[in-house]
């Protein structure tokens, strides 16, 4: 509060002499913010003079370098104010939390996966193709160096980290049970991504949801389901139980049962197993090998032929529209030899009622 009213005081009681320091602040601010993207880029050129202007301005140190420099120029003004004693040991503070974020940002930004050091380690063989586990080291290697960013923020603001922890003891029990459910979450996380069911961008099936993958991280799973919501699953949870990868399939199963009405006459049928054997086969995507039109049996109700194949289309929209062309097909074929389809049918007896009437009168 003291300092607060020094700064009060500050500027009103504010000079000649003191507005010329502020302008003469403001001028270094702007030179400092000028000439930031220059030094940036001369520094770095100084360690890759052969790299070109796009690569050092692409460099992960650029604006890390750049923000440090504009900092500084605050801060060098803010000496030029030539503020109170307790003022400027607020700005010491703030300057020094200040360069220890823009630097921990900095470096947390050389370890993103679209990184040009996460972009040589992608392709390494043991790691080349699989991108989710470059996405999931990348994430744990910003957590650690965020986390000591934290630590040296609050040790520079005075707090005993040791005193914090100690304080802790009567929740160590919740401490520790938060940390197991972490590493359960992180081992299940490092099951996922070495054993690699699915990877980011599979349609998966779990035991309750299904859904495209959209991300993976050290704690949970992101699946966005047909209904276009996105569904959390902890990677503990997903880890130990069953789950369906369509996008692992080769091909998909097209299988339906046509119910010709009883009285369809016998060639009529040979010729219509016949058309559709062969207008199926000629069909593009659909695998011939697994191709079977047959009469199945006669029922009650109808004479079922059933039609059975696989084709190589496997993305599931793609996949509704190759079965639309197929029904069409299907249809067409029934339309030129007039086959009609059954349906089920049932019969209704309705009783007699003076019989219902006679039968109640009767004495037993």
């Amino acid at each position: 509060m003291q300092a607060i009213n020094e700064f009060i005081n500050f500027f009103k009681n504010i000079t000649t002499e003191k507005i010329i320091d502020i302008a003469i602040a403001i001028a270094i601010i702007i030179v400092f913010f000028v000439a930031s993207s220059f030094l940036a880029y001369g520094i770095i050129k100084i360690f890759k003079w052969k790299s070109k202007k796009k690569e050092i301005k692409d460099n992960s140190f650029y604006k890390p370098i750049k923000g440090v420099i504009i900092w500084i120029g605050i801060y060098v003004a803010i000496l030029i104010l030539r503020l109170p004693e307790d003022g400027m040991a607020i700005c010491n503070k703030a300057f020094r939390i200040g360069v220890i974020i823009i630097l921990t940002i900095g470096i947390a930004n050389i370890f993103s996966s679209d990184s040009k050091l996460f972009k040589k380690i992608s392709k390494h063989e043991r790691i080349k193709g699989n991108q989710t586990l470059v996405n999931f080291i990348s994430k744990i290697a910003k957590a650690v160096i965020y986390l000591i960013g934290a630590i040296l923020v609050i040790a520079d603001l005075g707090y005993d980290l040791g005193g914090i922890i100690a304080g802790l003891g009567f929740t160590g029990v919740i401490v520790a049970l938060a940390a197991q459910d972490i590493a359960e979450n992180l081992f299940g996380g490092l099951a996922i991504i070495l054993d690699k069911p699915f990877v980011v961008g599979d349609w998966i099936e779990t035991s309750k949801y299904q859904g495209s993958v959209e991300d993976i991280t050290f704690r949970s799973t992101r699946i966005r389901t047909a209904d276009n919501t996105v569904v959390t699953i902890q990677n503990s949870t997903l880890s130990n139980e069953p789950i369906v990868n369509y996008a692992r399939m080769t091909s998909r199963k097209y299988s339906t049962t046509l119910n010709l009405a009883l009285e369809t006459n016998s060639n009529v049928i040979e010729n219509v197993v016949e058309k559709l054997k062969f207008a199926i086969s000629n069909t593009e995507n659909v695998l011939k090998d697994s191709l079977s039109v047959t009469l199945g049996k006669i029922a009650d109700d109808g004479i079922e032929i059933g039609i059975f194949f696989n084709t190589d289309i496997v993305p599931y929209n793609d996949y509704l529209g190759f079965c639309q062309k197929i029904n069409l097909l299907i249809l067409k074929i029934l339309e030129s030899e007039n086959v009609k389809l059954s349906y089920p049918s049932q019969n209704i007896y309705i009783a007699n009622k003076e019989e219902t009437v006679n039968s109640n009168n009767e004495k037993v």
